[in-house]
């Protein structure tokens, strides 16, 4: 709420500071600076803020009257009592968010029933989707082991939320530390293969928001698994880091 309330306040601040006939400021005191960079400041917060807010553009008229008034105390005008107004915004936001988490399960469960349809997806029981890009010959890992990756993360509608490729630096982790849809997908896969995993909220973070994946998305990766090792292997007596593929091992 203090967040939603700073950057509506710096919104109007910018709006009603705005001169009809603009004149050339000059910045005369230490003061004048603090005050210009203040107003950078709340230029910075609305540009953050207010593509976040639900419900698309507000409308900037309302705001500012709704500011004006408060601010010069002409209270007995407002339109909404002040003690109504946390509230208000707080059941708006909550209602907005609602909204949002429904449509976010409807676009998943939709994309997935028809991705499906797709002769070259095959799906398992759990409801992970998988489409073989290019078939490896090397061995398969266990939850167990350790595997080493690239990949390549997008939700459904493109937005590219994490990619090992893009920073041109494979990633080693341990197979059963990672989402149930990792684990489940790269124990599919052999060594040199190249696989699009299509990984349903219930496998991936639920109703948890992770960095750019907003709560109950379905994640889609192209996977490529470079190597696998056993999770237990310890480093060589020589101090040497755990390297691929040293510690390689036979296909059971």
């Amino acid at each position: 709420m203090k967040k939603i309330g700073f950057f509506l306040l710096s919104v109007v601040v910018s709006i009603s500071s705005v001169d009809a006939k603009p004149k050339k400021t000059v910045l005369s005191t230490p003061k004048d600076s603090a005050t210009y960079a203040m107003g950078v400041e709340f230029a910075r917060s609305v540009k953050e803020n207010c593509s976040h807010l639900p419900g698309g553009p507000f409308d900037e008229a309302i705001l500012e009257e709704a500011f004006l008034k408060f601010f010069h105390n002409d209270t007995a005008s407002l339109l909404i009592k002040q003690d109504k107004t946390p509230e208000l915004v707080q059941t708006y936001l909550r209602k907005a968010q609602e909204l949002a988490v429904e449509k976010a399960k409807a676009d998943g469960i939709a994309f997935l029933q028809n991705n499906k349809k797709n002769p070259k997806v095959k799906e398992t029981p759990s409801g992970l989707q998988y489409e073989v890009l290019k078939e490896g010959t090397g061995i398969k890992p266990s939850a167990a082991d350790k595997v080493k990756v690239h990949y390549h993360g997008t939700l459904i509608d493109g937005t590219v939320f994490d990619s090992s490729v893009e920073r041109g630096e494979p990633i080693v982790f341990e197979l059963n530390k990672v989402i149930p849809g990792w684990t489940e997908g790269l124990q599919l896969m052999k060594v040199g293969s190249k696989y699009k995993l299509y990984i349903p909220s219930e496998l991936g973070y639920g109703d948890r928001a992770a960095g750019k994946i907003p709560p109950y998305s379905v994640l889609i990766f192209e996977v490529e698994l470079l190597d696998v090792a056993k999770a237990t292997m310890q480093p060589q007596s020589n101090g040497a880091k755990y390297q691929f593929p040293a510690y390689q091992r036979v296909e059971r």
